[in-house]
């Protein structure tokens, strides 16, 4: 179970690092009419976020551990 909690969060961290737009393109994209795209600080906060996320799943792979998550 931890070997496959700790791969979706990889994985989530993969996406997010590559595909840093894409959460803003689901969540508002279809209700801005025109060229419109997130800002500068949204990508950095969504890439720092995916950096996160991606090291809680490397962490998880490693150690078997859930932390928090395991109460």
């Amino acid at each position: 179970m931890v070997v496959f909690i700790s791969l979706i969060f990889i994985i989530a961290g993969v996406m997010g690092w590559l595909f840093p737009s894409l959460s803003w393109h689901l969540k508002h994209g279809w209700a801005v009419d025109g060229n419109s795209g997130p800002s500068d600080n949204y990508i950095f906060f969504s890439r720092f976020g995916a950096v996160i996320v991606l090291g809680w799943g490397i962490y998880m792979l490693i150690t078997g551990d859930l932390g928090k998550l395991s109460s």
